[in-house]
Protein backbone atom coordinates (compact mmCIF):
# COMPACT_ATOMS: atom_id res chain seq x y z
CA UNK A 1 0.00 0.00 0.00
CA UNK A 2 1.27 3.47 -0.85
CA UNK A 3 0.88 5.88 2.07
CA UNK A 4 0.93 9.59 1.37
CA UNK A 5 1.37 10.87 4.93
CA UNK A 6 4.46 12.97 5.58
CA UNK A 7 7.51 11.49 7.29
CA UNK A 8 7.65 12.68 10.92
CA UNK A 9 11.44 12.24 10.98
CA UNK A 10 12.58 15.61 9.67
CA UNK A 11 16.36 15.22 10.05
CA UNK A 12 18.92 12.79 11.47
CA UNK A 13 22.69 12.57 11.70
CA UNK A 14 25.05 10.97 14.22
CA UNK A 15 24.28 13.61 16.88
CA UNK A 16 20.81 15.01 16.24
CA UNK A 17 17.31 13.74 15.59
CA UNK A 18 14.66 16.28 14.58
CA UNK A 19 11.02 15.20 14.49
CA UNK A 20 7.52 16.54 13.93
CA UNK A 21 5.87 15.95 17.31
CA UNK A 22 2.13 15.20 17.31
CA UNK A 23 -0.25 17.05 19.58
CA UNK A 24 -1.37 15.11 22.66
CA UNK A 25 1.94 13.29 23.19
CA UNK A 26 4.37 14.38 25.89
CA UNK A 27 8.01 14.91 24.97
CA UNK A 28 9.02 12.77 27.94
CA UNK A 29 6.61 10.82 30.12
CA UNK A 30 5.85 12.21 33.58
CA UNK A 31 4.55 8.86 34.88
CA UNK A 32 5.63 5.22 34.85
CA UNK A 33 3.51 3.16 32.49
CA UNK A 34 2.87 6.06 30.10
CA UNK A 35 4.90 6.60 26.95
CA UNK A 36 6.11 10.01 25.93
CA UNK A 37 7.75 10.51 22.57
CA UNK A 38 11.19 9.67 23.98
CA UNK A 39 9.96 6.37 25.47
CA UNK A 40 8.00 5.54 22.31
CA UNK A 41 11.11 5.99 20.18
CA UNK A 42 13.04 3.62 22.44
CA UNK A 43 10.26 1.01 22.56
CA UNK A 44 9.46 0.94 18.86
CA UNK A 45 12.68 2.12 17.17
CA UNK A 46 15.39 1.29 19.70
CA UNK A 47 16.45 4.94 19.83
CA UNK A 48 17.64 6.35 23.14
CA UNK A 49 17.34 10.11 22.87
CA UNK A 50 18.35 12.95 25.16
CA UNK A 51 15.88 15.78 25.66
CA UNK A 52 17.30 19.10 24.41
CA UNK A 53 14.13 21.07 25.01
CA UNK A 54 10.50 20.15 25.45
CA UNK A 55 7.28 20.91 23.68
CA UNK A 56 4.19 20.86 25.89
CA UNK A 57 2.00 17.79 25.51
CA UNK A 58 -0.56 19.69 23.44
CA UNK A 59 2.00 21.53 21.29
CA UNK A 60 2.91 20.02 17.93
CA UNK A 61 5.77 20.64 15.55
CA UNK A 62 9.55 20.72 15.27
CA UNK A 63 11.42 19.12 18.17
CA UNK A 64 15.21 18.70 18.35
CA UNK A 65 16.54 15.67 20.23
CA UNK A 66 20.14 14.67 20.96
CA UNK A 67 21.42 11.16 20.19
CA UNK A 68 24.57 11.30 22.33
CA UNK A 69 25.47 12.69 25.78
CA UNK A 70 27.96 15.01 24.07
CA UNK A 71 25.25 16.46 21.84
CA UNK A 72 23.01 16.88 24.87
CA UNK A 73 25.71 18.93 26.61
CA UNK A 74 26.15 21.02 23.46
CA UNK A 75 22.39 21.63 23.35
CA UNK A 76 22.50 23.02 26.89
CA UNK A 77 25.18 25.49 25.78
CA UNK A 78 23.13 26.47 22.70
CA UNK A 79 20.11 27.25 24.86
CA UNK A 80 22.16 29.01 27.52
CA UNK A 81 23.71 31.29 24.90
CA UNK A 82 20.33 31.83 23.22
CA UNK A 83 21.67 30.57 19.86
CA UNK A 84 18.55 28.64 18.77
CA UNK A 85 15.63 30.46 17.16
CA UNK A 86 12.16 28.92 17.41
CA UNK A 87 9.12 30.10 15.49
CA UNK A 88 5.61 29.14 16.58
CA UNK A 89 2.19 29.58 15.00
CA UNK A 90 -1.00 29.62 17.04
CA UNK A 91 -4.72 30.31 16.75
CA UNK A 92 -6.81 32.52 19.02
CA UNK A 93 -10.46 33.51 18.89
CA UNK A 94 -9.55 36.94 20.31
CA UNK A 95 -8.10 39.93 18.47
CA UNK A 96 -4.97 41.74 19.54
CA UNK A 97 -5.25 45.26 20.87
CA UNK A 98 -1.54 45.77 20.37
CA UNK A 99 -1.43 46.15 16.59
CA UNK A 100 -0.13 43.68 14.03
CA UNK A 101 3.30 43.25 15.68
CA UNK A 102 4.26 43.62 19.34
CA UNK A 103 6.61 42.21 21.96
CA UNK A 104 5.71 40.96 25.42
CA UNK A 105 8.68 41.13 27.81
CA UNK A 106 6.98 40.28 31.10
CA UNK A 107 9.22 38.21 33.37
CA UNK A 108 7.99 34.68 33.99
CA UNK A 109 8.78 32.84 37.22
CA UNK A 110 11.11 35.71 38.11
CA UNK A 111 13.20 35.26 34.97
CA UNK A 112 13.65 37.55 31.98
CA UNK A 113 12.18 36.51 28.62
CA UNK A 114 10.43 38.04 25.64
CA UNK A 115 8.07 36.94 22.88
CA UNK A 116 7.51 38.82 19.64
CA UNK A 117 4.05 38.38 18.12
CA UNK A 118 2.89 38.99 14.56
CA UNK A 119 -0.64 38.75 13.13
CA UNK A 120 -0.61 36.53 10.02
CA UNK A 121 -4.20 35.93 8.96
CA UNK A 122 -7.82 36.29 10.05
CA UNK A 123 -10.87 34.27 9.13
CA UNK A 124 -14.13 32.87 10.49
CA UNK A 125 -13.70 34.70 13.81
CA UNK A 126 -10.21 33.30 14.39
CA UNK A 127 -6.74 34.80 14.01
CA UNK A 128 -3.48 33.08 13.15
CA UNK A 129 -0.50 34.55 15.01
CA UNK A 130 3.24 33.93 14.81
CA UNK A 131 5.44 33.99 17.90
CA UNK A 132 9.24 34.09 18.10
CA UNK A 133 10.83 33.60 21.51
CA UNK A 134 14.09 34.38 23.18
CA UNK A 135 15.25 32.26 26.11
CA UNK A 136 12.30 29.96 26.69
CA UNK A 137 10.44 29.67 29.98
CA UNK A 138 7.73 27.24 30.99
CA UNK A 139 4.58 27.87 28.93
CA UNK A 140 6.18 31.12 27.75
CA UNK A 141 4.15 31.63 24.56
CA UNK A 142 0.94 30.49 26.21
CA UNK A 143 1.39 32.84 29.16
CA UNK A 144 2.60 35.82 27.09
CA UNK A 145 -0.26 35.30 24.63
CA UNK A 146 -2.76 35.35 27.49
CA UNK A 147 -1.13 38.46 28.97
CA UNK A 148 -1.45 40.08 25.51
CA UNK A 149 -5.18 39.38 25.38
CA UNK A 150 -4.98 36.59 22.77
CA UNK A 151 -5.06 33.32 24.76
CA UNK A 152 -4.43 30.28 22.60
CA UNK A 153 -7.45 28.27 21.46
CA UNK A 154 -7.66 25.07 23.46
CA UNK A 155 -5.42 26.36 26.29
CA UNK A 156 -7.67 25.71 29.26
CA UNK A 157 -4.90 26.55 31.74
CA UNK A 158 -4.43 30.13 30.49
CA UNK A 159 -7.91 31.30 29.53
CA UNK A 160 -8.22 29.91 26.01
CA UNK A 161 -11.60 28.86 24.62
CA UNK A 162 -12.33 25.11 24.48
CA UNK A 163 -11.12 23.14 21.44
CA UNK A 164 -10.09 19.47 20.96
CA UNK A 165 -6.40 20.38 20.79
CA UNK A 166 -4.03 23.11 21.94
CA UNK A 167 -3.68 25.25 18.81
CA UNK A 168 0.04 25.92 19.24
CA UNK A 169 2.56 24.61 16.69
CA UNK A 170 6.35 24.95 16.46
CA UNK A 171 6.66 25.60 12.74
CA UNK A 172 10.41 26.17 12.43
CA UNK A 173 13.65 25.85 14.42
CA UNK A 174 16.98 27.39 13.44
CA UNK A 175 19.59 25.17 15.10
CA UNK A 176 23.23 26.31 14.82
CA UNK A 177 24.54 22.75 14.43
CA UNK A 178 22.24 21.96 11.47
CA UNK A 179 22.29 23.85 8.18
CA UNK A 180 19.16 22.20 6.78
CA UNK A 181 15.88 24.06 7.24
CA UNK A 182 13.90 22.40 10.04
CA UNK A 183 10.22 23.08 9.43
CA UNK A 184 6.81 21.47 9.91
CA UNK A 185 3.85 22.77 7.90
CA UNK A 186 0.81 24.44 9.43
CA UNK A 187 -1.63 21.84 10.85
CA UNK A 188 -4.70 21.23 8.68
CA UNK A 189 -7.02 22.01 11.60
CA UNK A 190 -5.54 25.54 11.83
CA UNK A 191 -6.24 26.18 8.16
CA UNK A 192 -9.76 24.77 8.39
CA UNK A 193 -10.58 26.86 11.47
CA UNK A 194 -9.78 29.98 9.48
CA UNK A 195 -11.74 28.67 6.48
CA UNK A 196 -14.86 27.80 8.51
CA UNK A 197 -14.82 24.04 7.89
CA UNK A 198 -17.49 21.88 9.60
CA UNK A 199 -16.83 20.45 13.07
CA UNK A 200 -16.66 16.76 12.11
CA UNK A 201 -13.99 17.43 9.51
CA UNK A 202 -12.09 19.67 11.96
CA UNK A 203 -12.15 16.95 14.61
CA UNK A 204 -10.98 14.35 12.08
CA UNK A 205 -8.03 16.59 11.22
CA UNK A 206 -7.20 16.94 14.94
CA UNK A 207 -7.35 13.14 15.29
CA UNK A 208 -4.86 12.88 12.44
CA UNK A 209 -2.63 15.49 14.13
CA UNK A 210 -2.52 13.28 17.24
CA UNK A 211 -0.90 10.57 15.11
CA UNK A 212 0.81 12.21 12.09
CA UNK A 213 3.14 9.76 10.35
CA UNK A 214 4.38 8.04 13.49
CA UNK A 215 2.34 4.87 13.55
CA UNK A 216 3.03 3.78 9.97
CA UNK A 217 6.73 3.83 10.81
CA UNK A 218 6.01 0.56 12.65
CA UNK A 219 2.70 -0.74 11.24
CA UNK A 220 0.04 -0.37 8.56
CA UNK A 221 -2.76 -1.14 11.03
CA UNK A 222 -3.76 1.44 13.63
CA UNK A 223 -6.67 3.53 14.92
CA UNK A 224 -7.31 6.75 13.00
CA UNK A 225 -10.23 8.02 15.08
CA UNK A 226 -10.92 6.83 18.61
CA UNK A 227 -14.26 6.92 20.40
CA UNK A 228 -14.77 10.45 21.71
CA UNK A 229 -12.62 12.18 19.09
CA UNK A 230 -15.73 13.00 17.02
CA UNK A 231 -18.09 14.81 19.36
CA UNK A 232 -21.23 14.31 17.26
CA UNK A 233 -20.65 10.79 15.91
CA UNK A 234 -19.82 8.05 18.46
CA UNK A 235 -17.62 5.74 16.44
CA UNK A 236 -14.08 4.48 15.89
CA UNK A 237 -12.23 4.28 12.58
CA UNK A 238 -9.36 1.82 12.11
CA UNK A 239 -6.98 1.31 9.22
CA UNK A 240 -6.08 -2.25 8.28
CA UNK A 241 -3.71 -2.12 5.34
CA UNK A 242 -5.57 -0.41 2.50
CA UNK A 243 -9.04 -0.67 4.07
CA UNK A 244 -10.94 1.24 6.72
CA UNK A 245 -13.06 -0.41 9.39
CA UNK A 246 -15.65 1.84 11.05
CA UNK A 247 -17.24 0.64 14.29
CA UNK A 248 -20.28 2.19 15.94
CA UNK A 249 -22.18 1.25 19.11
CA UNK A 250 -25.25 3.24 18.05
CA UNK A 251 -27.64 0.38 17.24
CA UNK A 252 -30.38 2.78 16.20
CA UNK A 253 -28.29 4.20 13.32
CA UNK A 254 -28.05 2.00 10.24
CA UNK A 255 -24.67 1.57 8.57
CA UNK A 256 -25.54 3.45 5.36
CA UNK A 257 -26.80 6.49 7.30
CA UNK A 258 -23.62 6.49 9.36
CA UNK A 259 -21.56 6.34 6.18
CA UNK A 260 -23.38 9.39 4.78
CA UNK A 261 -22.78 11.27 8.02
CA UNK A 262 -19.09 10.34 8.02
CA UNK A 263 -18.46 10.82 4.29
CA UNK A 264 -16.43 14.07 4.55
CA UNK A 265 -14.20 12.51 7.21
CA UNK A 266 -13.84 9.29 5.20
CA UNK A 267 -12.88 11.25 2.08
CA UNK A 268 -10.19 13.10 4.05
CA UNK A 269 -8.75 9.90 5.54
CA UNK A 270 -8.84 8.09 2.20
CA UNK A 271 -6.67 10.80 0.68
CA UNK A 272 -4.22 10.70 3.57
CA UNK A 273 -3.74 6.93 3.46
CA UNK A 274 -4.51 5.86 -0.14
CA UNK A 275 -7.46 3.77 1.07
CA UNK A 276 -9.14 1.37 -1.38
CA UNK A 277 -12.42 0.84 0.47
CA UNK A 278 -13.90 -0.15 3.78
CA UNK A 279 -16.62 -1.53 5.99
CA UNK A 280 -18.99 0.08 8.49
CA UNK A 281 -20.34 -2.12 11.27
CA UNK A 282 -22.76 -1.18 14.03
CA UNK A 283 -21.78 -3.28 17.04
CA UNK A 284 -24.37 -4.64 19.41
CA UNK A 285 -24.19 -3.05 22.86
CA UNK A 286 -24.84 -6.52 24.30
CA UNK A 287 -23.64 -9.06 21.71
CA UNK A 288 -23.45 -12.03 24.06
CA UNK A 289 -26.97 -13.30 23.41
CA UNK A 290 -27.31 -11.92 19.87
CA UNK A 291 -25.18 -11.56 16.77
CA UNK A 292 -22.08 -9.38 17.08
CA UNK A 293 -23.07 -6.76 14.49
CA UNK A 294 -26.39 -5.02 14.01
CA UNK A 295 -25.90 -3.66 10.49
CA UNK A 296 -23.07 -3.68 7.95
CA UNK A 297 -22.25 -1.88 4.73
CA UNK A 298 -19.23 -1.88 2.41
CA UNK A 299 -17.82 0.67 -0.02
CA UNK A 300 -15.04 0.88 -2.56
CA UNK A 301 -12.90 -2.06 -3.63
CA UNK A 302 -13.77 -5.19 -1.61
CA UNK A 303 -11.05 -6.39 0.72
CA UNK A 304 -9.81 -9.98 0.29
CA UNK A 305 -11.55 -12.54 2.52
CA UNK A 306 -8.32 -12.63 4.52
CA UNK A 307 -5.15 -10.59 4.09
CA UNK A 308 -2.02 -9.58 5.99
CA UNK A 309 -1.09 -6.42 7.87
CA UNK A 310 2.36 -5.53 9.21
CA UNK A 311 3.50 -4.67 12.71
CA UNK A 312 7.26 -4.31 12.99
CA UNK A 313 8.71 -7.52 11.52
CA UNK A 314 5.52 -9.54 11.87
CA UNK A 315 2.57 -10.11 9.56
CA UNK A 316 -0.88 -10.81 11.01
CA UNK A 317 -3.91 -12.19 9.23
CA UNK A 318 -7.00 -9.98 9.34
CA UNK A 319 -10.46 -10.26 7.86
CA UNK A 320 -13.07 -7.52 7.38
CA UNK A 321 -16.48 -9.17 7.17
CA UNK A 322 -19.92 -9.11 8.71
CA UNK A 323 -19.63 -11.90 11.27
CA UNK A 324 -16.34 -11.91 13.20
CA UNK A 325 -13.66 -9.76 14.80
CA UNK A 326 -10.95 -8.48 12.47
CA UNK A 327 -8.37 -10.68 14.20
CA UNK A 328 -5.86 -8.21 15.68
CA UNK A 329 -6.28 -6.00 18.75
CA UNK A 330 -4.64 -2.69 17.85
CA UNK A 331 -4.76 -1.43 21.44
CA UNK A 332 -2.16 -4.05 22.45
CA UNK A 333 0.55 -2.91 20.00
CA UNK A 334 2.79 -1.46 22.73
CA UNK A 335 2.23 -4.54 24.90
CA UNK A 336 3.27 -6.88 22.10
CA UNK A 337 6.43 -4.84 21.65
CA UNK A 338 7.21 -4.99 25.39
CA UNK A 339 6.74 -8.75 25.31
CA UNK A 340 9.04 -9.02 22.29
CA UNK A 341 11.70 -7.09 24.22
CA UNK A 342 11.51 -9.27 27.34
CA UNK A 343 10.77 -12.76 25.98
CA UNK A 344 14.27 -13.90 25.04
CA UNK A 345 14.96 -17.31 26.58
CA UNK A 346 11.67 -17.27 28.52
CA UNK A 347 8.83 -19.75 28.84
CA UNK A 348 5.71 -17.84 27.83
CA UNK A 349 2.03 -18.70 28.25
CA UNK A 350 -0.55 -16.69 26.31
CA UNK A 351 -3.96 -17.21 27.93
CA UNK A 352 -7.17 -16.39 26.03
CA UNK A 353 -4.74 -16.18 23.13
CA UNK A 354 -7.30 -15.35 20.40
CA UNK A 355 -5.25 -15.37 17.17
CA UNK A 356 -1.92 -15.70 19.03
CA UNK A 357 -0.37 -12.31 18.22
CA UNK A 358 1.33 -12.14 21.62
CA UNK A 359 2.74 -15.61 21.07
CA UNK A 360 4.17 -14.68 17.68
CA UNK A 361 5.82 -11.58 19.17
CA UNK A 362 7.29 -13.66 22.00
CA UNK A 363 8.77 -16.29 19.69
CA UNK A 364 10.20 -13.65 17.37
CA UNK A 365 11.74 -12.10 20.49
CA UNK A 366 13.55 -15.35 21.26
CA UNK A 367 11.18 -17.09 23.67
CA UNK A 368 12.18 -20.65 24.51
CA UNK A 369 8.55 -21.64 24.04
CA UNK A 370 5.19 -19.88 23.77
CA UNK A 371 1.98 -21.72 24.64
CA UNK A 372 -1.26 -20.31 23.19
CA UNK A 373 -4.31 -21.43 25.16
CA UNK A 374 -7.82 -20.71 23.91
CA UNK A 375 -11.13 -22.58 23.78
CA UNK A 376 -11.89 -21.49 20.20
CA UNK A 377 -10.41 -23.78 17.55
CA UNK A 378 -10.91 -21.19 14.79
CA UNK A 379 -8.83 -18.62 16.66
CA UNK A 380 -6.00 -21.09 17.19
CA UNK A 381 -6.12 -22.02 13.50
CA UNK A 382 -5.62 -18.36 12.59
CA UNK A 383 -2.79 -18.26 15.10
CA UNK A 384 -1.12 -21.21 13.40
CA UNK A 385 -1.39 -19.39 10.07
CA UNK A 386 0.22 -16.32 11.68
CA UNK A 387 3.10 -18.51 12.82
CA UNK A 388 3.49 -20.15 9.42
CA UNK A 389 3.38 -16.86 7.51
CA UNK A 390 6.19 -15.48 9.68
CA UNK A 391 8.34 -18.63 9.49
CA UNK A 392 7.90 -19.24 13.22
CA UNK A 393 6.57 -22.79 13.00
CA UNK A 394 9.94 -24.48 12.63
CA UNK A 395 11.46 -25.80 15.85
CA UNK A 396 8.14 -26.27 17.62
CA UNK A 397 8.53 -23.28 19.94
CA UNK A 398 4.88 -22.37 19.37
CA UNK A 399 2.37 -24.66 21.13
CA UNK A 400 -1.38 -24.41 20.55
CA UNK A 401 -3.71 -25.75 23.25
CA UNK A 402 -7.48 -25.84 22.77
CA UNK A 403 -8.78 -25.75 26.32
CA UNK A 404 -10.67 -23.62 28.80
CA UNK A 405 -8.00 -21.39 30.37
CA UNK A 406 -9.29 -22.05 33.88
CA UNK A 407 -8.92 -25.80 33.38
CA UNK A 408 -5.41 -25.34 31.99
CA UNK A 409 -4.44 -23.27 35.03
CA UNK A 410 -5.90 -25.87 37.39
CA UNK A 411 -3.89 -28.57 35.61
CA UNK A 412 -0.70 -26.54 35.92
CA UNK A 413 -1.31 -26.03 39.65
CA UNK A 414 -1.85 -29.78 40.13
CA UNK A 415 1.42 -30.51 38.32
CA UNK A 416 3.24 -28.12 40.62
CA UNK A 417 1.57 -29.57 43.71
CA UNK A 418 2.12 -33.22 42.76
CA UNK A 419 5.71 -32.87 41.52
CA UNK A 420 7.10 -29.51 42.57
CA UNK A 421 10.73 -30.48 42.01
CA UNK A 422 10.17 -31.19 38.32
CA UNK A 423 7.59 -28.50 37.67
CA UNK A 424 8.81 -25.85 35.23
CA UNK A 425 7.41 -22.48 36.26
CA UNK A 426 6.46 -19.90 33.66
CA UNK A 427 8.57 -16.79 33.14
CA UNK A 428 5.97 -14.66 31.35
CA UNK A 429 2.21 -15.04 31.24
CA UNK A 430 -0.23 -12.93 29.21
CA UNK A 431 -3.85 -12.85 30.38
CA UNK A 432 -6.23 -10.82 28.20
CA UNK A 433 -9.66 -12.38 28.81
CA UNK A 434 -13.03 -11.41 27.33
CA UNK A 435 -15.57 -9.61 29.48
CA UNK A 436 -18.11 -12.36 28.83
CA UNK A 437 -18.08 -15.62 26.90
CA UNK A 438 -20.36 -18.62 26.57
CA UNK A 439 -18.58 -21.83 27.49
CA UNK A 440 -21.35 -24.24 26.46
CA UNK A 441 -23.87 -26.33 28.40
CA UNK A 442 -25.46 -23.19 29.80
CA UNK A 443 -22.19 -22.08 31.40
CA UNK A 444 -20.54 -18.69 30.96
CA UNK A 445 -17.26 -16.94 31.63
CA UNK A 446 -17.84 -13.65 33.48
CA UNK A 447 -14.72 -11.53 33.88
CA UNK A 448 -15.48 -9.94 37.25
CA UNK A 449 -16.15 -13.34 38.81
CA UNK A 450 -13.11 -14.97 37.23
CA UNK A 451 -10.54 -12.17 37.76
CA UNK A 452 -9.57 -12.91 41.41
CA UNK A 453 -8.87 -16.58 40.66
CA UNK A 454 -7.00 -15.73 37.47
CA UNK A 455 -4.71 -13.41 39.41
CA UNK A 456 -4.11 -15.97 42.17
CA UNK A 457 -3.61 -18.97 39.88
CA UNK A 458 -1.28 -17.19 37.45
CA UNK A 459 0.91 -16.01 40.32
CA UNK A 460 1.03 -19.57 41.64
CA UNK A 461 2.68 -20.97 38.49
CA UNK A 462 5.05 -18.07 37.76
CA UNK A 463 8.77 -18.23 38.43
CA UNK A 464 10.04 -16.19 41.36
CA UNK A 465 11.46 -13.62 38.94
CA UNK A 466 8.51 -13.92 36.58
CA UNK A 467 6.10 -11.32 35.26
CA UNK A 468 2.56 -11.23 33.94
CA UNK A 469 0.68 -8.92 31.61
CA UNK A 470 -3.00 -8.61 32.50
CA UNK A 471 -5.50 -6.73 30.34
CA UNK A 472 -9.23 -6.33 29.89
CA UNK A 473 -11.62 -3.98 28.10
CA UNK A 474 -14.39 -3.94 30.71
CA UNK A 475 -15.22 -0.25 30.20
CA UNK A 476 -17.76 -0.09 33.01
CA UNK A 477 -15.61 -2.14 35.41
CA UNK A 478 -14.14 -0.86 38.65
CA UNK A 479 -10.48 0.16 38.41
CA UNK A 480 -9.85 -0.32 42.13
CA UNK A 481 -11.22 -3.86 41.96
CA UNK A 482 -9.13 -4.99 38.99
CA UNK A 483 -5.90 -3.40 40.19
CA UNK A 484 -6.56 -4.37 43.81
CA UNK A 485 -6.90 -8.08 43.06
CA UNK A 486 -3.55 -8.03 41.25
CA UNK A 487 -1.83 -6.18 44.11
CA UNK A 488 -2.81 -9.00 46.47
CA UNK A 489 -0.46 -11.34 44.61
CA UNK A 490 2.23 -9.22 42.91
CA UNK A 491 4.84 -6.98 44.52
CA UNK A 492 4.65 -4.39 41.76
CA UNK A 493 1.65 -3.59 39.54
CA UNK A 494 2.14 -0.90 36.90
CA UNK A 495 -0.83 0.46 35.01
CA UNK A 496 0.20 0.77 31.35
CA UNK A 497 -1.46 3.34 29.15
CA UNK A 498 -2.75 2.18 25.74
CA UNK A 499 -1.00 3.24 22.51
CA UNK A 500 -1.33 6.92 21.67
CA UNK A 501 -3.82 6.22 18.85
CA UNK A 502 -6.19 5.30 21.72
CA UNK A 503 -6.17 8.63 23.61
CA UNK A 504 -7.71 8.70 27.07
CA UNK A 505 -10.00 11.67 27.75
CA UNK A 506 -10.89 12.93 31.21
CA UNK A 507 -14.37 11.98 32.32
CA UNK A 508 -14.58 8.89 30.08
CA UNK A 509 -14.20 5.22 30.94
CA UNK A 510 -10.87 3.64 29.98
CA UNK A 511 -10.95 1.83 26.66
CA UNK A 512 -8.62 -0.90 27.94
CA UNK A 513 -6.87 -1.65 31.21
CA UNK A 514 -3.32 -2.99 30.95
CA UNK A 515 -1.23 -4.02 33.96
CA UNK A 516 2.38 -5.16 34.00
CA UNK A 517 2.81 -7.28 37.14
CA UNK A 518 6.11 -8.36 38.65
CA UNK A 519 6.66 -11.07 41.24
Amino acid sequence: MSLVVQNPFLYRDHRWLVVDKPTGLSTHTPREGELGLAEWLELHHGLRVHICSRLDKGTSGVLVLALTPEASSLAEKIHRCNQARKTYDFISDRESGSGTTWTCSRNLDGKACSTTFTTLRKGNGFTLFRAVISHGRRHQIRRHAALSGVPILGDNEHGGSPFPRLCLHCSEVAWPEITQKLAAGLPQSFQWLLDGQNRTLLETAVAFERRLGWLQSVSDAFRLVHRGELSEIPCAIDLFGAWLCVSSLEETTDAESLRAELQPALDYLEKQFAVKGGIIRTHRADPHHRELFGDVCFWGEPSPPAYWVREHDLLYEVSLNDNQHVGLFLDQRDSRRRLWQTANGKRVANLFSFTCSFSAAAVLGGAETAFSIDAAAGCLDRGKRNFARNDLSEGGRGKFIREDVRKWLARQKRKKHDNSENFQPWDLIVCDPPVFASTGKGQAFVLEKAWPDLAKDIRAILAENGAALFANNHRSGNEDFYAGELKKHFSKVTRQHPPFDFPEFSGTSPHVRIYWCEV
